[in-house]
């Protein structure tokens, strides 16, 4: 009996050529309530921001100038708001526009001056500040441009007692509760305890 010798070729995923959706990287972001809002394939601060709010420019049908022009590619995950009129103090004009609104807080995430349904018009604006790529935390830019408060003389002469306090107490407290005090104030910072903090150090998946 002839003997049968077999022939195989093994093929690996790392052996393939990269292809263009393997390059691209998609980013996930959430509404400040935590809730899975959209996903892009581009980061915000890489977009284009709108001069008169600050909000960030997505693109939604293609150009005539490619690729410069081109589409991005997004999903966002928001219903529809009902459609107002935006006075700006600097221009007589009015803008219509449709909200678009997070499922859970009915927070304004995104907005488009198009009528529906989503992304009908050629662009569509995120409001800046209002989704974080981080669960649970406020991004950088949710205040920015915001003007400081003026404080009153009663907030001023409130926060000189308790800046008082603060020191006759601290005067009072030996090195060993100061320097604990110290810690568990840059545990607060770091986002739980010591042993928390450590372990997210050295664990990538937390």
């Amino acid at each position: 009996m002839p003997k049968v010798i077999s022939r195989a070729a093994i093929s690996s995923s790392d052996q393939a050529p990269a292809t263009a959706s393997s390059l691209a990287v998609l980013r996930t972001f959430y509404c400040l309530c935590g809730e899975f809002m959209l996903v892009i394939d581009r980061g915000l601060d890489k977009l284009p921001r709108r001069k008169t709010d600050g909000a960030f420019i997505v693109r939604c049908k293609d150009g005539k100038d490619l690729p410069l022009q081109a589409a991005r590619k997004f999903k966002l995950n928001a219903k529809l708001g009902k459609q107002c009129l935006v006075k700006r103090k600097e221009s007589p004009y009015l803008e219509a526009r449709t909200p678009l609104l997070c499922s859970r807080c009915n927070t304004t995430v995104a907005y488009q001056t198009t009528p529906p349904p989503i992304a009908s018009g050629t662009y569509l604006y995120i409001v800046r500040g209002g989704l974080t790529e981080q669960q649970g935390r406020i991004p950088a830019d949710a205040f920015e441009g915001e003007e400081r408060v003026a404080l009153s003389e009663r907030d001023l002469q409130i926060r000189a007692e308790l800046a008082a306090i603060d020191e006759k107490l601290n005067s009072r407290m030996d090195e060993a509760t100061r320097r604990k005090l110290e810690n568990d104030r840059k545990n607060v910072v770091g986002g739980g305890t010591v042993e928390e903090v450590v372990e997210r150090q050295y664990s990538p998946g937390i």
